[in-house]
């Protein structure tokens, strides 16, 4: 039993701690070309810095 218990615990922190995605918002960018290509890295992980859905990332930056 105390194997079983040991097992259900190490499963649930690998699922809890280990997110594939690093929280990144716009305001850790200096540039829209640098949140630009973090966004192209992983889409799925950064749409947060693309608010509108129209494939450009945190729009509000300064281009350069």
């Amino acid at each position: 039993m105390k194997k079983l218990i040991f097992l259900f615990f190490a499963a649930s922190m690998l699922a809890c701690g280990n997110s594939p995605c690093e929280k990144k918002t716009c305001k850790d960018f200096k540039t829209q070309k640098e949140a630009q290509k973090t966004y192209e890295s992983d889409k799925d992980c950064y749409k947060n810095l693309d608010r509108d859905n129209d494939g450009s990332a945190c729009e509000d930056l300064p281009k350069e």
